[in-house]
């Protein structure tokens, strides 16, 4: 190869990497600053409800290729509405404030979802935004006729990668972490169902703010058997869940103490376990503890492990496992059904992520203890 032919190539490669650059910096600016711009809310009268990416027939010809999960998610529901999925809302836009004017309304067209709760009368959504510009919000869907009802908006950007819900309390807790320190923070649901975002015209009115010992990051939650169980994110290293107790009126046992020169609340857990990393949710189901794990593009996965009673404890030698699509969020048990968020329809991650979920679906957790595949795990990926 001649001298002239490979500057030829250099230049060539040159302008290669040149173009790449323009149109990388072009989808930036796309994605994370004309996406992320705020809109007075007259262009967009109310969030966004009719959301989804795909038709439900487009979402379970999608899903299709997944032969398990079909099994498991609308093999029988076919007699319910939306055969049992419910559309996430806000994914085009969502009507919020702007943060770092107070209550200044505002549109966001980057609503990310995030923490799931199911009460006998609605699914719960929430959703951080993901330029940062925006308050964070639940979106309430009422659980029988699959309609989004309203946006209720969250003091602040909290990340709110989990919600539980307490219902002999009728509390919804959220996650939260503020100044590096990992936070609870409980609503009332009638405070919640009486929020409206027309004539509050700010976020709605917490109950308890109350910082956890010994968790780095409040990552996701549930609620099981009169305990609030909260779980960190890691992405590469083992992490661990804890457990705390409420007390009668639904909140957070604390030690607050003001001779320690104490100005906050902080709860102590009773107990504590490691789990494995890139836990996204966790739920209980009989005498099973079940997680969520994801990160990036890489396939999800549930992961089944046997539980003790007495106390909190991870057996990894228990551990069945099956493969979902990716980018799994957080996860629900109510009776014999699995109901299973994925924030791959969000705007930031649907360009490249290879199955959106836009929907909230459920599955059926007898089918999925009584499944065997040739590998004794669900391939769902």
């Amino acid at each position: 190869m001649d001298k002239q032919t490979k500057k030829e190539i250099r230049r060539l490669t040159v302008k290669v990497i040149i173009v790449a650059m323009v149109f990388g910096l072009a989808f930036w600016g796309y994605a994370f600053v004309y996406r992320g711009r705020t809109e007075p809310p007259a262009k967009y009268p109310v969030t966004n409800q009719d959301a989804a990416v795909y038709s439900l027939r487009g979402q379970i010809q999608m899903l299709s290729q997944k032969e398990d999960l079909i099994a498991f998610a609308f093999e029988d529901r076919k007699n319910e509405k939306e055969y049992g999925t419910y559309i996430i809302p806000g994914l085009k836009y969502t009507r919020t404030f702007l943060s770092a004017q107070g209550s200044k309304k505002a549109v966001c067209t980057s609503m990310t979802p995030q923490g799931l709760a199911i009460t006998p009368e609605y699914v719960l959504i929430s959703a951080y935004c993901h330029t940062g510009k925006h308050n964070s919000v639940i979106y309430v869907i009422n659980k029988e006729t699959h309609r989004f009802i309203k946006e209720v908006i969250l003091p602040g950007r909290p990340h709110v990668g989990g919600l539980a819900y307490d219902e002999e309390h009728n509390m919804l807790w959220y996650s939260s972490n503020v100044n590096g320190i990992a936070q609870a923070v409980s609503i009332k649901m009638d405070v919640l169902q009486n929020y409206n975002y027309t004539e509050n015209n700010m976020p709605v009115q917490t109950n308890q703010i109350c910082s956890l010992y010994g968790i780095m990051r409040d990552s996701f939650m549930t609620f099981y058997k009169g305990c609030l169980y909260v779980g960190c994110f890691n992405k590469y290293t083992e992490s661990n869940i804890a457990r705390f107790s409420v007390d009668g009126e639904g909140n957070l046992i604390n030690t607050f103490d003001k001779t320690l020169g104490m100005n906050f609340e902080m709860a102590v857990p009773l107990d504590y376990s490691t789990i494995s990393e890139q836990a996204q949710g966790m739920a209980f189901y009989n005498d099973k503890l079940l997680l969520s794990h994801s990160f990036g593009i890489l396939p999800s996965r549930v992961v089944f492990y046997e539980q003790s009673d007495k106390r909190l404890y991870v057996n990894e030698n228990s551990a069945r496992s099956f493969r979902f699509p990716e980018m799994i969020e957080q996860i629900v048990v109510e009776g014999d059904d699995l109901y299973v968020l994925f924030e791959s329809g969000a705007y930031a991650y649907r360009g490249y992520t290879g199955n959106v979920v836009d929907r909230v679906l459920k599955l059926s957790l007898p089918k999925m203890e009584a499944f065997e595949s040739r590998n004794e795990v669900g391939n769902l990926d």
